[in-house]
């Protein structure tokens, strides 16, 4: 139980140390990375790749996604592996590569990893997704940009919110 109490004390901390300027400017050079630059395409980066790029630490980008996101780091990763995902299951110009091969393309490490992430997010497989008639109208319920947490005081810089937006939507 203590060390329960310690834990979440930490995480505290640490979401207390970082100023608002620098967690926003962190974000958007995290979003850039990923999402602009398309690492996520590697399944092999990691936080700690990341953070060796943009000269900090990896708690720094799991605290400063947790704020902007509500989620972690490897949820904001398969966010774009997933968009990727959905988008060439449904297209013609993919329609002869196995669900496999268009997971391993999008990043994800294997077959088993891309079936669990899409599965949670979609509460589908990919190949029911795949071959579901009326995909594009569930599509046009699903929103694709990040989460925010509820009840953060935080604004949502235009700049950092259309960066994101303009990345998701790519």
């Amino acid at each position: 139980m203590k060390d329960s109490n310690a834990s979440k004390s930490k995480e505290r901390a640490s979401y207390a140390r970082i100023r608002d300027e620098l967690s926003d400017k962190l974000f958007v050079q995290i979003v850039e990375k990923i999402g602009v630059e398309k690492r996520y395409l590697d399944p092999d980066y990691s936080a700690k790749k990341l953070a060796t790029d943009l000269h900090t630490n990896p708690r720094y980008i799991s605290v400063v996604v947790g704020l902007h996101t509500g989620d972690n780091y490897n949820a904001l990763v398969n966010g774009y592996r997933l968009r990727d995902a959905c988008r060439m299951l449904r297209s013609p110009r993919y329609s002869e590569y196995s669900i496999e091969e268009i997971g391993l393309m999008c990043g994800f490490s294997s077959r088993q990893a891309f079936y669990l992430a899409f599965h949670r997010e979609r509460e589908v497989t990919p190949k029911q997704y795949r071959m579901d008639e009326n995909v594009e109208q569930w599509e046009e319920e699903k929103d694709w940009s990040p989460p925010t947490r509820s009840g953060d005081n935080r604004t949502a810089g235009p700049s950092r919110m259309q960066l994101v937006r303009t990345v998701y939507d790519q």
